[in-house]
């Protein structure tokens, strides 16, 4: 009897432990929410992942791998099945990398989403949705890496051909010729010396032309308003002048026209006068001689 009841808790202990086991691994797996399929497509390797790894989304865990295999259309592709959450916000511009887990050499799969294309990503169990893969950070680093070292090797190349026989005796004549420059502009350092010690003084000389430059110019901007005074003076002279001219044509022209005129007659009769006493001074006394009597007057005789 007591075999018995043994045999029986042990059963009992055995299926609740593996119902325990099953329930923790079902919760794990993430089985208490409904989740959709998805196509992951990578050109590139996928070192360190498997089936079962983990997939986040933005850094949140958000369902497993559940398949990794060629593509039979094109082998250069790897197809890698995954399941999400339902209600995960998966878009068109979603795209996947891969993420190194810590130092286990184990590798998960990262969802990534900057909002590009908000549309969501529709897609079936029969013909899952597929999301294209990017280089993650350690596919940059070990292209950079190897275009690193092909630079590093590029100058351990130049460093070599500049460390030759050839290039280190072209190296030492150029520092000479450097100490030889040197040299030449330390003695043109002492003969410039003086040059500087001379220029103050010239700088004082060109501020006082500077100061007489700046006198002279003041008085050549008030020279155009004198020019301009004196030709308003001219024009008004000039249209005195014009006005003189007139009045002398119109009233004193004129006037002394006939000022002459008597004055010529005038001297005509003075003329006549001068003729007459010279020729009968009595005239001035006794008044002009009568000339005699013509034909019909009184005292008229016939000759």
């Amino acid at each position: 009897m007591g075999n018995r009841t043994y045999a029986l808790l042990t059963g009992l202990f055995i299926i609740l432990l593996g119902s325990t086991v099953a329930a923790v691994a079902w919760w794990m797996s993430g089985g208490q929410t409904q989740r959709v399929p998805y196509t992951v497509v990578s050109t590139m390797e996928v070192a360190g992942l498997n089936v079962a790894s983990p997939v986040s989304y933005r850094g949140v865990r958000a369902g497993t791998v559940t398949d990794i295999r060629f593509n039979p259309e094109d082998m250069r592709e790897i197809l890698i099945d995954i399941e999400v959450d339902a209600d995960l916000p998966v878009s068109q511009g979603t795209w996947a990398t891969l993420r190194m887990q810590g130092i286990t050499g184990l590798s998960q799969l990262a969802l990534h989403d900057e909002g590009d294309a908000p549309e969501r990503l529709l897609t079936r169990v029969e013909e899952p949705a597929r999301i294209p893969m990017r280089p993650g950070l350690l596919d940059r680093l070990t292209d950079r890496g190897e275009g690193i070292l092909d630079s590093v090797e590029r100058i351990g190349a130049s460093l070599e051909e500049l460390t030759g026989a050839d290039n280190i005796e072209r190296v030492s004549s150029i520092l000479a010729n450097v100490e030889v420059a040197s040299e030449r502009l330390k003695d043109f350092d002492q003969r410039l010396d003086p040059i500087l010690d001379g220029l103050p003084v010239l700088t004082d000389e060109a501020l006082a032309l500077l100061v007489e430059l700046r006198a002279l110019a003041a008085g050549l901007q008030g020279l155009p308003e004198q020019f301009d005074a004196l030709t308003r003076d001219a024009q008004a002279l000039t249209v005195t002048g014009q006005r003189i001219g007139t009045d002398l044509r119109e009233d004193v022209t004129p006037a002394l026209a006939r000022a002459l005129d008597e004055l010529a007659a005038t001297g005509i009769e003075l003329q006549s006068l001068a003729r007459r006493l010279q020729d009968q001074p009595e005239s001035l006394l006794r008044g002009p001689k009568r000339p005699p009597p013509g034909p019909g007057e009184p005292g008229y005789r016939p000759q």
